[in-house]
This record gives structure tokens, C-alpha cells and sequence, in this order.
């Protein structure tokens, strides 16, 4: 069936630190029975990291184009035989979800986008300018060496035991993360700022048998696909819900340690440890996946995996754009239309920055963010899932809104976070091909480029959308 799943016992320290966190302590658990049908989807049990839905079997073949045909499709046979409800419901951002399959259900995936697992084309079409390779370690359990090598060494490394980890091709990144985002209805969060690229990627694993990869946290929302082989994945309830940074101990160097601490010590004040002790993690729940089996597994979860045989996976890890994020660009920009708050900063040591003149500043600032509403933060099409949403509109043929109705009490208001820029003649030909099947070829005499937040160090929007009007006279109404 793919899956399957061993109970732990409860070790005292781990009950303590769950009752800290008003978390049940758990006892031992039945091993679960996988791929039974007729049961009820009731969702994890109470204080569980990981949901294992007794709901029958996957059937449909996963097919990636679903990605940009039909997303909501998408996640329902990658979710199968959960439904996405239960899983969005019960499951995302709470707990993993081990979701059980047969290997013929990835037939598609892996004969139409990644060469029947081949490394050798796996590597050459990899986006990834650098291949990471994982060197064994020399006994135990020790933190990963990685190296960053080209494909023709990574090769030469696999084979003499190390594992492999670099990006899957382009396509298929972008047809699963728009996808997956677009059904998760993320709208413009599923995007980054400016150049619209999906927020994530899809990683691609190959290790050999033995090969373990320590106890450490994401940031990240993930899908993992097992191709071949089989793993085994521990898992147990991280310290911070919501995560900004991962922790990763498990690696031998600490470049990040200091990022990593400061939010993770910020975030959870009482949870000090970049590695919880081994006693910790003596109650984690237990999985292990086989070929066509699916895991999600949500950002802050600690979790330990280990290859029980020689295997290939993929993981679709999803960096979605938080709240903190959305709003704290719009705030900046709106703190932007205040010439005092766009004055540089100087004179610290004299009375120019007195307490006082700071004060009246935070005041200016309160005064500009207090009036904004959803409405600016979330306009209609920001609210757009769709995997690629229309970024040019023709006037003349827009079918955009015709189902609005407007009544005669109806008011309108500008966006504080919109701002139409006319653009001169020429400009953005090359941004002209409309989304929409009709229009006039070429820039239109008049055409605008509408941008909404873009507080950011890049000053790039969240939103962009090109508006070509079709004549002289449309452009003098709009005027």
C-alpha cells in the first residue's frame, strides 16, 4: 500500500514539553491499517503530528498539466483519497498527512517530466547551477557535509555513496507550484514581487540505502512524491506555529545559525534550543513511504528521514508570502506619501532625533496606515488564483467583470495602494500580448501600467496589469 506505521512510546520529557505547550500527552498508539475504504475521514488524533486518513486508495494518475488546466484537479489527485476539504480543513499547517498509492499513479510524472528517472538527463535538465551532494558520514549519526559540485562529479559522487539534491526541470516546477498555489487559493501570495514567479520549488532527492538525514524544521509548506524506493520519516511538533526561518541542525556548518536563532528565540521565547536533546524526540510518530505515496508535511515540523533503500523522490515545497509580509510592504509604501518619513536619517547623536521628534514621527506613521482598509490590501484581482492570471486587459474586448453589477447607490473609491502610470507611446510592446483571445495588435494609443504594493526594497508590485485602451477617444475619457 505504500505506507506503513509503527507505534512509540511516550518518553517523559517529551510529555513535558508538550503539556508547556497545552498540547495532550499522547500514549501509545495502533499501528494504523492503510488503504481500508468506507472509513470516516475524522482527522489526527488529539496532540498528533501526523494524520494517516483510513479512506481507501489513490486511482487517478497524477498529471502535472492539471497544473495549468485545472489546479483544483490537481490537488485532488495529489490529496486522492483524501479530499481537499478535509485535507485544507483538518490537515494543512496543523499536522502531516501521509496519503497512501500505488507507483503506477506517477506513470505520467515520471514518463512525461522526469526521463524515467535517468540522473544523468534528471542533472542536465536541473535549473540548479550547482549540484549539492550529501557526504556520508563516517559512522553514526553525524550532521551532513554538503559540497556544491557539477553534474559530471555529482555523478562520480552518487556512485561512490553520496546523495544528490538539485532542482527538478523548470517545467514541471512551474506547473506543480502555480498549480498547487492556485488551488490553495493563494492569489498573489502564491507569486514573489515583480517578475511573478511562483514562491517555490520542486526539489529533486536521490540517496542510497543507509543514508540519514538529521532531525531539523522547514519554512516551507511541502509535498513529498516518492518515486522508488522507500523511506522512513519521524516526525514530532516543532516549538513555533508559523515559522519564518527553518532550523537546521542536522547540517555541519552554522552559517545560518544566527538568522535561524534570532527569529526562532523571537518567535517562541521560552524554546531556546537550536536541537532539542535526543530524549525529546523518543515519542515521534513514525511513517514510512513507499513508492506513489504522498506526505505533506507543513512548515516548523521537526522531522528525521532515513532511506531504507535505494531512493528517488521529489519535494514540492511551497515559500507562500505571509500576512507580515503582504501588509508590511503595503505599510511602508503608505508611509512613503509623508515627506518626513521619507527624510534620511541623521543626526543621531545631537537633538535632531530627540525622543520627542521620534515620537511625532510614529505619530505621522500611525496616521498614514490607520485608514487603510481590505479593499486596498486585497483588490479583486489579487484575490485571483488562477495559475497565470491576466496581466493585460484590452478595453475594447475585456469580458473582465462583465458580470458585476453596479446599482445606481453604488460608490467607488481609489486603492491608497494603486497607482496607473501612463506609459508613452511604444512602451511595453513587448508586454502586449493579451491573455484574452481579442485585440488589437501592437501597444494601444493609450495604454497604462496599474501598479498596487509595492513597499519593498526593490520597489517591486505585487500587482501589475497592463490596460490598453482602443482609440483616442477612450484614452480622452479615461484622461
Amino acid at each position: 500500500q505504500g505506507l506503513s506505521a509503527m507505534p512509540k512510546r511516550v518518553h517523559p520529557a517529551a510529555q513535558a514539553a508538550q503539556a508547556a505547550r497545552k498540547r495532550p500527552a499522547r500514549g501509545p498508539r495502533e499501528p494504523s491499517s492503510l488503504g481500508s475504504s468506507g472509513s470516516s475521514c475524522s482527522g489526527p488524533g488529539p496532540g498528533s503530528v501526523l494524520w494517516q486518513p483510513e479512506t481507501g486508495r489513490a486511482r487517478s494518475s497524477l498529471e502535472p498539466s492539471l497544473g495549468a488546466e485545472n489546479p483544483s484537479e490537481l490537488l485532488r489527485r495529489l490529496l486522492e483519497p483524501l479530499q481537499p476539504a478535509d485535507f485544507l480543513r483538518k490537515g494543512w499547517a496543523q499536522c502531516a498527512v501521509a496519503l497512501p498509492g500505488p507507483p503506477s499513479r506517477l506513470r505520467a510524472l515520471l514518463k512525461g517530466f522526469l526521463h524515467d528517472l535517468s540522473l544523468q538527463e534528471l542533472l542536465s535538465e536541473s535549473p540548479s547551477e550547482r549540484i549539492h551532494a550529501w557526504l556520508p558520514p563516517k559512522g553514526g549519526e553525524q550532521s551532513l557535509t554538503s559540497i556544491a559540485v557539477d553534474p559530471d562529479a555529482a555523478v562520480g559522487l552518487h556512485e561512490a555513496g553520496a546523495a544528490l539534491y538539485f532542482r527538478a526541470p523548470e517545467e514541471l516546477e512551474e506547473l506543480l507550484v502555480s498549480g498547487i498555489a492556485a488551488a490553495l487559493g493563494t492569489g498573489l501570495a502564491g507569486r514573489f514581487p515583480g517578475d511573478a514567479k511562483p514562491r517555490g520549488e520542486v526539489e529533486t532527492f536521490i540517496c542510497g540505502r543507509g543514508h540519514k538525514t538529521g532531525w531539523h524544521t522547514d519554512f516551507q509548506h511541502n509535498f513529498t512524491l516518492q518515486l522508488r524506493g522507500s523511506k522512513r520519516w519521524r516526525l514530532k511538533a516543532g516549538p513555533v506555529e508559523h515559522n519564518v526561518r527553518a532550523l537546521s541542525p542536522h547540517y555541519s556548518t552554522r552559517s545560518n545559525f544566527e538568522q535561524q536563532m534570532k527569529l526562532h528565540v523571537y518567535s517562541a521565547p521560552s524554546s531556546t534550543d537550536f536541537r532539542p536533546p535526543d530524549d525529546f524526540f523518543e515519542d515521534s510518530e513514525e511513517v514510512t513511504l513507499g513508492a506513489g505515496s504522498v506526505l505533506y508535511h507543513p512548515a516548523g515540523i521537526w522531522h528525521q528521514v532515513e532511506c531504507l533503500e535505494d531512493s528517488i523522490s521529489i519535494n514540492v515545497s511551497l515559500s507562500i508570502a505571509s500576512w507580515a509580509d503582504l501588509i508590511g510592504d503595503a505599510f511602508r509604501q503608505l508611509l512613503w506619501t509623508a515627506p518626513a518619513l521619507r527624510a534620511p536619517v541623521f543626526g543621531l547623536g545631537t537633538g535632531a532625533a530627540s525622543d520627542a521628534a521620534v515620537e511625532e514621527l510614529l505619530r505621522q506613521a500611525r496616521s498614514c496606515v490607520a485608514s487603510v482598509a481590505g479593499g486596498d490590501l486585497l483588490p479583486p484581482a489579487a484575490r485571483d488564483s488562477s495559475p497565470q492570471p491576466p496581466q493585460n486587459v484590452k478595453v475594447a474586448s475585456s469580458r473582465l467583470g462583465e458580470g458585476t453589477r453596479v446599482l445606481p447607490a453604488d460608490r467607488f473609491a481609489f486603492s491608497r495602494l494603486c497607482v496607473a502610470v501612463k506609459l508613452p507611446e511604444g512602451h511595453g510592446e513587448d508586454d502586449s500580448s493579451s491573455d484574452e483571445a481579442e485585440g488589437a495588435p501592437g501597444c494601444s494609443p493609450a495604454s497604462y501600467a496599474l501598479h498596487a504594493n509595492f513597499g519593498n526594497e526593490e520597489v517591486a508590485s505585487w500587482l501589475r496589469v497592463l490596460i490598453h485602451l482602443g482609440g483616442d477617444r477612450s484614452g480622452a475619457e479615461l484622461e
